[in-house]
């Protein structure tokens, strides 16, 4: 469907503004941004900005989706471009750890709360769409614990929806890990960070794993 001037327009003002809140909340933070200097980064009024958002947490939202659909499909190329588990989890794992040095901000956001509430669905339709791709996000990894689980790679009495929210809790936290315990870890351990984040993902992948 070819958009018309309107919406080309309306879609060009919506990507500049992002992009302006984007570059601050990554220099500043969140909290530190304002409305006014957003507007002011974008070179709109502040009443052209809430022309297309209602406030800065949506403006912030609507970020946390775009990184959300970038996250989904590069797991969903890593499940296409490997046949093993186990290809396909490491693979996850550098994607994540990639993720988290490109975008740090948003990081945390993967573990943060995601809204089931059709009132707030209705004033803030991002946060539906956040929800829409954390499910998508959830099937692409459960369709690939389910295929670990039928070659007899996985255990079997693995219930992949729980094992899928305490694989984001431990992959994010050896991830955070790694960050913050780098100096300390290399200095006090001769460990290097990826040496960590290796050893660490291995230690958990063994815990899925069936008996040999």
């Amino acid at each position: 469907m070819r958009m018309n001037k309107r919406d080309k327009l309306t879609e060009f003002n919506r990507s500049n503004i992002l992009e302006a809140a984007k570059a601050l909340f990554e220099a500043n933070g969140v909290v530190a941004t304002t409305m006014d200097d957003i507007a002011k980064k974008a070179d709109y009024s502040k009443s052209t900005i809430y022309v297309y958002f209602k406030s800065k947490d949506e403006i912030y939202n609507y970020i946390i989706y775009e990184s959300m659909v970038l996250l989904k499909d590069r797991f969903k190329a890593a499940t296409e471009e490997h046949a093993s588990f186990e290809d396909i989890y490491f693979s996850i794992c550098g994607i994540l750890v990639s993720f988290q040095q490109e975008y740090p901000l948003y990081f945390d956001s993967i573990l943060k709360e995601i809204s089931v509430d059709e009132k707030d669905f209705d004033n803030y339709p991002v946060l539906r769409d956040i929800y829409l791709i954390g499910e998508e996000i959830n099937a692409v990894i459960s369709a690939m614990f389910c295929k670990g689980m039928e070659s007899g790679y996985l255990r079997a009495d693995l219930k992949p929806i729980p094992t899928i929210f305490t694989l984001w809790a431990s992959l994010c936290g050896i991830i955070r890990m790694a960050e913050q315990k780098e100096k300390y870890f290399q200095e006090k351990l001769q460990l290097s960070k990826q040496e960590y984040l290796d050893y660490s993902f291995r230690l958990l992948l063994q815990a899925m794993k069936a008996g040999e």
